[in-house]
């Protein structure tokens, strides 16, 4: 054999040696991906059907792709339809916690119906509504104060049924009752006409 092949063989032994070390390190470190992989992202409120003038907490759940939360995750927030002009979020952005949540207040408004509201994270987004119902009118008593007259005209016995026409009733027919036995006394007593 020549000289220049036994030169060159060992050159080329060593670098397949080389070669094979550089793919087997290669193959044991781990490898960064961009953007992160996603697992879920999930809306979800406090209440689904609050009055006007309430103030629902809004929830964005971040987990990876195994069912981790993820933490520090920002989740933006907006509302996407509502049926007024004034239902509004607490803060545009919330940042998630050790359980993968990210939470911001939702003020629903003074108008009645649906307010959608929707979290992105990880460029995933997903929407959660809220249902705004009319505020039921409270109705307003006064306590009666000890002491004090009963208060007159029609009232309510138990059961919610008018006590002032059914007293007289009783004093019409007790009336009429008498009226007729003065009457019949009356025709009774009277001579009679031969």
């Amino acid at each position: 054999m020549s000289e220049l092949p036994r030169k060159v063989l060992p050159a080329i032994a060593l670098a397949t040696v080389g070669l094979l070390v550089a793919l087997a390190i290669a193959g044991g470190t781990a490898s960064a991906q961009y953007p992160p992989p996603v697992g879920s992202v999930t809306t979800s409120v406090s209440e689904t059907t609050p009055a006007t003038g309430a103030s629902v907490t809004c929830t964005c759940k971040v987990l990876d792709t195994v069912g981790n939360p993820v933490a520090g995750e920002v989740c933006s927030f907006t509302i996407v339809s509502q049926p007024g002009t004034d239902a509004r979020l607490s803060s545009a952005t919330a940042v998630t916690n050790a359980q993968g949540i990210a939470t911001v207040t939702l003020l629903t408004g003074s108008v009645p119906g649906s307010i959608v509201v929707s979290s992105t994270a990880r460029g995933v987004q997903s929407q959660a509504t809220v249902t705004a119902k009319a505020a039921t009118p409270v109705a307003i008593t006064t306590p009666a104060t000890p002491g004090a007259a009963p208060p007159t005209g029609v009232g309510q016995g138990e059961g919610g049924t008018l006590v002032a026409p059914w007293i007289m009733a009783i004093g019409a027919a007790v009336a009429l009752g008498l009226v007729s036995l003065f009457v019949l006394r009356a025709v009774a007593g009277r001579p009679k006409d031969r």
